[in-house]
This record gives C-alpha cells, structure tokens and sequence, in this order.
C-alpha cells in the first residue's frame, strides 16, 4: 500500500521522471542526504532497474573530513490523493434444465492525505567543489566487492521529497458475490436416481470488507533522486552531472541469459487473445518452477503458508527477492545486509530459515561456511534450481497488482490452489472456449469461476462464458500481467502440499 501511494505521488509531481519511488517504510530510514544507494540492472526482463538503499553515506567511504552538503528546501503544494476503483462481472451457463449463475464485484478505495510535502536538494555546485581534493577508501569493504560486480553501479542521493508532518492511508476494499443453481425437470436423471427430480434450486452470498490503515510518521521519504558515483583508480571520484532515474534507464543493460541461470523471458502478447497465447513460455517455466516439488512433503505445506502471509505485504515481498537474489547470485550479500539489521522481517527471515532446512532435508543439501546471517553459501546445481524456482515466484508476485495479491491470497489453501492451477492448465492448453460441462466437477463451482473471474481482471485477463462456454481474453498487450499471474499460480500449486 505504501509502494502504490508513492508511485501515484511520482506522477503527479514528476513528470520527467528523474525520482524514484520509496518502496516501504523501512527503505525511507536509509535515505538521507548523500546516502550511497546501488543501482542494479534487473534479472528478469520485464522488470526495471533496481535502486536498493544500504544505509550508508557518501561520507562512510571517504578517508578524509566529511562533506557538509548544502542542502536547499521547497515546499510542494499540499497533497491528497482519493482513488476508488471497482469492478463487477457475472457467470451464468446450462441448458433447458441446468443452471448456473454468479455475480460479483469489487470495490476498493485507497485515502492518502499527505499534507504539505517538502523537497530537499544537495547543492551540486558547492558537493562537485568539495569533492575535488577528497578521496574514498578503497579498501572499504563496499568498493573491495563492487569491484568483483562490474554491472551494480553507486549513486548517491542529491533530492527527496519527505512529509512534513505525520499521516495516515486508508485502504479500504468491499467484496461481495451471489450465486445461484437451479436443476429443472431433469428426466434423464430418471434412470439413475429411481425418480423424478422436478426441481432443485441453491444459492449463496459473499461479502468481505477489508479495512488497512497505515500510519506515516513526519519526515518520511517518500521520493528521491540520485546521481552517479564515479569512482577512479586514484581513489579520487566524481558525482555525474545528469539525474538517474526509472524514465532514464528504460533502455539500461541488463544481465544476459547466459550469465543467469533460470532467467525467463517475457512473451509476446497482443491484445483480445486467450491465455493459450502463453502455451509454450509456461511449459518452459513449469520446467523451472517444478523443482518445488521435490522438497519434503512436510516442509511445502509450512512454505505454503510462510509465503500467503507475506503475499498481503507487497513490502515484504520486496525484501524476500533482495535476500533470495543475494543467495542465489551472490551478488554481495554485506552491500543489502544493513538495509535489513533495523527493520523487524521476521517473517522473511523464518521463510528463507524454512526454506533452505526444507532443502538440507532432501537429498540436495546446502553448504554454508557460516551460521551468520547474509553468510556466502556453496551451491549445488540442485541447491541452486530450487531459490531461482522462488525467486521466480516471488518476483513474479512482486509484479502483480496490490488487488491482484489479496486476491490471490484467497486461493492458498491446497485445494483451491489445485483447482485453480488445473483451470489454468486446461485454459492455457486450449486455444478453443472450453465446455462448462466438460470441466472436472471442482471447476464447474459457480463461487470459483466468480473468484477466478475477479482474480483474472486483477492482471488484464477477462474470463467469458456465454452457451456453456468458457474462454479468456486478454485486455491489454502492453503489460505482461496475464503470463506473471500464471507463474505465480503454477509455483504456488507447486508447493501445496497435495500436488
């Protein structure tokens, strides 16, 4: 929630794109003036360049007095921003005597009164001046291991907007469905059940109303801009005289396939087509994600339920794929290690626990030199196709919608997810509209095709029936919503204990 009310903050305030969005609260403790934050190509190719503060300064590596930043104040015009959204759909399918119908609708409203933002920035002139006869000590364990990461690059941080008093979001969301089956004059039930069945009518209902509150202190950084950090051989350095930022990096390097092992790719998707479309790209990822399954069959159901908690914080699935990518790419893991120590993950930390003991368990075991938390690990090939099959998954998640998550969250029971997977399957395996009748008993439940229909709607997906029919279309081609939604549907049934 944090994440989504900053990112609309950017653009109303931003339209050049030179700031960056604060992901959570945590990460806005890091950002102080001149803070060093990395910038980091992403793994996977439909995502943008990562920035991840550390919690450390530009002043943390110099050997010499620090630099006092001259820093220069604005105030931004007061800010309050109220989105509501909602969406609404029916099911109905049968025959002279069959019946089935469903509705439902979503409605959410999100309140974020900001109040009167102000804007820093560190005087470039007088910094570049300062800067000149300083040096940075190269033996800091920060710059020792960026030199083995040629691709991670230093910023520091010359512009943020902040809150200038506390605050509060208010998320609220209203869910509410209705269901009906009616069976009619069925004769040819006649022969199997020994009578006449003249009649037979069910219905139910379904509301859930969901309230999220989130207090924001005074002072929170909600925005920031950075420049580059160049540092010589000499150990003199040079901050570059263009902003980063999201719009500037659209066409950044990224890491190559043969330098990631597991990496996937996005397909192409054109608008008004059926998930078949996604066919042959999810078999490749099933082949990535299926190693899940061979985990302890007592350790995937306690997995399952680790990760449904973290799904309902966009937050905290953050940090996860930070961690799971320090351990599966050894991208240095002491550079993210004090963005964490001060910030309570404690559900992070006994997932990732669960995960590799799960792992050490089976016949793939991890070797670590060291207890310690962020230590280096030796990975086996095995070992290894295991944390890149979650960090697909969770990476995946962390691109889905806020809705799109709780919703989600709602499918992870085992059964569910089960049904839920094998409907994907088969709608993903036909590129012709499906026969309601022809559907396996668990799928044909009114409730369910009303949830999947408002889960599919979350990520551009629209689910039809209309003659007994059932089909997909995808809303829109430029955004690959529909193909993440079925990554993250097929590694979480993967780890439901009765797969």
């Amino acid at each position: 929630m944090f994440a989504k009310v900053t990112h609309k903050l950017l653009k109303s305030i931003d339209p050049d794109g030179d700031l960056i969005a604060v992901s959570s609260l945590p990460q806005s403790a890091n950002l102080k003036p001149l803070a060093v934050v990395i910038k980091r190509p992403s793994r996977l190719i439909w995502q943008k360049t990562k920035y991840r503060p550390i919690g450390l300064t530009l002043n943390d590596l110099l050997q010499e007095e620090p630099v006092q930043p001259e820093l220069e104040n604005s105030e931004l015009v007061a800010y309050q921003e109220k989105h509501k959204g909602s969406m609404s759909g029916s099911v109905e399918a049968g025959r002279d005597a069959f019946t089935i119908s469903a509705s439902g609708s979503d409605e959410s409203a999100l309140n974020s009164p900001l109040g009167t933002l102000r804007k820093e920035n560190v005087s470039l002139s007088k910094l570049v001046k300062d800067s000149k006869e300083r040096t940075v000590d190269l033996h800091h364990p920060l710059l020792k291991q960026k030199t083995n990461l040629p691709k991670l690059k230093l910023t520091v941080v010359l512009e943020r907007v902040f809150t200038t008093s506390n605050c509060t979001i208010k998320y609220n969301s209203i869910r509410k469905g209705s269901s009906k089956i009616s069976l009619n004059h069925l004769k040819a039930l006649n022969s199997l059940l020994g009578e006449m069945v003249l009649s037979f009518k069910q219905s139910g209902s379904l509301d859930v109303d969901t309230d999220v509150i989130m207090e924001i202190p005074s002072h929170t950084v909600l925005a920031y801009g950075v420049r580059e950090l160049n540092i010589q051989n000499d150990s003199h350095y040079d901050i570059s005289m263009y902003p980063e930022g999201l719009d500037a990096d659209e066409f950044t390097e990224s890491y190559s396939d043969d330098e990631v092992d597991g990496l996937l790719a996005a397909p192409e998707i054109q608008e008004g087509s059926s998930l078949s479309v996604l066919s042959s790209e999810l078999e490749e990822v099933k082949s990535v994600l299926c190693v899940l399954t061979g985990l302890p069959h007592q350790s995937r159901s306690p997995l399952l339920l680790q990760l449904r908690q973290i799904l309902m914080f966009p937050e905290h699935l953050s940090v996860l794929e930070d961690r799971l990518e320090e351990l599966v790419y050894d991208d240095a893991p002491c550079l993210y290690h004090s963005s964490y120590s001060h910030s309570p993950h404690q559900l992070i930390d006994t997932f990732l626990d669960l995960l590799i003991q799960s792992d050490t368990t089976s016949e793939t075991s991890l070797s670590t030199e060291s207890t310690n938390p962020g230590a280096s690990m030796r990975l086996s090939k095995q070992n290894q196709k295991v944390l890149v099959a979650m960090y697909n998954l969770v990476s995946s998640a962390m691109d889905l919608t806020d809705d799109g998550l709780l919703l989600l969250e709602s499918f992870c029971s085992s059964q569910e997810l089960n049904e839920l997977n094998e409907l994907v399957t088969l709608l993903t395996h036909h590129s012709q509209p499906l026969l309601l009748t022809d559907l396996p008993a668990p799928l044909q439940s009114e409730d369910l095709l009303r949830r999947v229909e408002q889960l599919f709607s979350s990520s551009n997906i629209v689910l039809k029936t209309e003659d007994g029919k059932l089909w997909t279309e995808i809303t829109c081609s430029s955004e690959v919503l529909p193909y993440l939604l079925c990554i993250v549907i097929h590694g979480l049934a993967y780890l439901s204990e009765i797969q």
